[in-house]
């Protein structure tokens, strides 16, 4: 990998007959003899010129042999074929004496044919045709068909440097864009980008806040020495703030002499010397920075630039799709929980009031969420006796119907052996003190009713007072206790209520 800028050959940008075609047309028409070669000085075409100009040649080899060797030169003009600053190849051509004229019809043709205006060729034929040792015209000459050459070789060059970097985004696309591993995905992108760019390795890497970092997400062909060489902080991480910027990336062009480098002695281990930070953003935010390193310094062109501007962006879209997939995933999981749980609770609450004769029981359960703290349950005790809970537990959601199911276990437990209200609640208080945090609590209201005597005891620990409507005349329960699950060595006390025809008892939550 990283072996420079490419090298080329003409045959890569045109085939052996197209040339001859180009140098056939430009000889037919200016009736001279030119041939194309390589960068190397291989002859790539072979001389096929008209029947009048092989007569032409024919003369002038005769006239030749009279011609001292020295006079000679001049005869045949050279011009190189480039293409970005590179040499491929050298046309020669040499001027004979026409014997007829040139046709216009062919050098319409030519000129339409390669792009090349009408009048330029018309004129330097017209000069080279006529005046054989017109030194400047023939120079002009062979340099246009270099130069036509060169265009035309340029210009496949572009859109093949187009085409493959359509090709490497669209590729890059379609493996970030599939429902697959993102490490996975990652990893397979960076090797990518090495593959085309020509480049020693590349990694990605991720923001992570709270860390100050630049966490290693995705590494191709750096050594586990060198991604262990410590922290990348963000904070005094200057040439990928310059990355995150409207500019996009950061050049870094020796590695060893770049006082903003973190870790130089580490790259020269490593072999790396030049470096290509490509800002990751997503809607405007910094998400992490694509990295690729050379092995030697290296310069890079626009077209490069733009094509891992493209992959870095590509790369973000895939990173956040990702994330946002995985929280919906959660979310549905966590989702399905919770109906789960939901109905796990729903069949801990009453189906039906109770039936007692003479007393009349109604009630009404509206959560706030799908699971809730709040919670109410009626007790069947002996001797005709009903108890009657209702208590709100400190929070919403899951953590507070777990509270609630073990307040709701734990007072079964105790009723069934415990008489006195007070103690029961005591023993419930000591239990939620032990078992939960200190920021949670319980209110709880827990009565029970005679239904022989109609008396109602009750225990309040810090619940909305029960209210007692009685002759029209609204009254609270009165009681003093504290919340549970504060202090263990609260002590609770309880208090009664003897009901008489026609009394209402309303006990509620916040």
């Amino acid at each position: 990998m990283d072996h420079g800028p490419p090298t080329f050959k003409l045959t890569d940008f045109m085939d052996v007959s197209t040339l001859q075609e180009i140098q056939d047309s430009f000889a037919s028409v200016a009736h001279v003899r030119a041939t194309i070669s390589d960068a190397d000085g291989n002859v790539l075409t072979q001389p096929n010129p008209t029947k009048d100009f092989v007569e032409r040649q024919n003369a002038i080899a005769r006239a030749e042999q009279e011609i001292p060797e020295a006079q000679k030169q001049g005869r045949e003009y050279v011009a190189p074929i480039l293409v970005q600053g590179q040499k491929l190849g050298t046309i020669r051509m040499s001027i004979g004496t026409p014997t007829s004229p040139f046709e216009e019809a062919a050098i319409a043709k030519l000129a339409g044919k390669f792009g090349v205006e009408e009048k330029n060729v018309r004129q330097l034929v017209k000069q080279v045709s006529s005046n054989p040792g017109a030194r400047a015209a023939a120079v002009q000459f062979v340099t246009m068909i270099a130069n036509t050459v060169a265009r035309l070789c340029f210009q496949e060059y572009e859109l093949r440097q187009r085409f493959n970097e359509l090709t490497t985004i669209y590729n890059v696309t379609m493996m970030l864009a599939e429902p697959r591993d993102l490490k996975k995905l990652l990893d397979r992108t960076v090797r990518a980008v090495c593959e085309v760019m020509d480049v020693r390795a590349a990694s990605i890497r991720l923001v992570d806040r709270d860390q100050d970092t630049l966490s290693i997400k995705a590494v191709y062909n750096l050594s586990p020495q060198y991604l262990n060489k410590g922290p990348v902080r963000i904070g005094v991480n200057d040439i990928d703030r310059v990355a995150w910027s409207p500019r996009g990336y950061e050049h870094v062009p020796d590695m060893a002499k770049d006082p903003r480098v973190q870790y130089p002695d580490e790259a020269a281990r490593e072999g790396i010397v030049s470096m290509l930070s490509i800002g990751m953003r997503y809607k405007g935010r910094p998400i992490g920075v694509l990295k690729v390193y050379t092995a030697t310094e290296r310069n890079f062109e626009q077209y490069e630039l733009d094509l891992l501007k493209a992959i870095a962006a590509q790369a973000s879209a895939a990173i956040e799709n990702t994330r946002l997939l995985e929280e919906r995933l959660a979310g549905e999981a966590v989702e399905r929980q919770v109906r789960m749980a939901a109905e796990v609770q729903q069949r801990m609450l009453p189906d039906a009031p109770p039936k007692l004769q003479g007393i009349d029981i109604a009630y009404t359960y509206v959560p706030c969420f799908d699971l809730a703290g709040d919670f109410f349950d009626f007790i069947e005790l002996p001797d005709q006796n009903f108890g009657l809970v209702i208590a709100d537990v400190s929070g919403k959601g899951i953590p507070a119907s777990l509270v609630m199911a073990s307040v709701r276990a734990a007072l079964r437990a105790q009723v069934d052996n415990v008489y006195y209200l007070y103690e029961v609640i005591r023993r419930l208080n000591v239990m939620l003190y032990r078992d939960t945090k200190p920021t949670e609590f319980v209110t709880l209201f827990y009565g029970v009713l005679d239904a022989r005597t109609k008396r109602f005891t009750y225990c309040n620990a810090g619940h909305p007072p029960a209210m007692l409507l009685r002759d029209g005349q609204v009254q609270e329960l009165p009681s003093e206790n504290m919340v549970l699950g504060i202090d263990p060595d609260q002590r609770y006390t309880q208090n009664f209520c003897d009901l008489q025809s026609g009394d209402s008892i309303l006990i509620f939550t916040d």
